[in-house]
């Protein structure tokens, strides 16, 4: 199964990205915008986010369960 990572976009847009392909990621505490670097796309999705850019740059890259992980260790 291959693991998506979605986004909300405006006018009930989603974009849906695989996992695998995403190479970076660009945030600002002074904007709304996360770029989005994907593999095989030249320039950045450039995506506009109505909550916390940590939060979802915690989501993208899943450091929430990479934290849970090295507790156990």
């Amino acid at each position: 199964m291959i693991n998506y990572k979605s986004f909300n976009l405006p006018g009930n847009a989603k974009l849906r990205v695989r996992a695998d392909k995403i190479v970076a990621t660009v945030s600002s505490k002074n904007s709304n915008t996360i770029e989005l670097y994907v593999e095989g796309v030249m320039n950045p999705w450039h995506l506009p986010i109505d909550e916390a850019p940590s939060k979802v740059i915690d989501r993208v890259w899943e450091r929430h369960s990479l934290e849970t992980e090295n507790e156990y260790e």
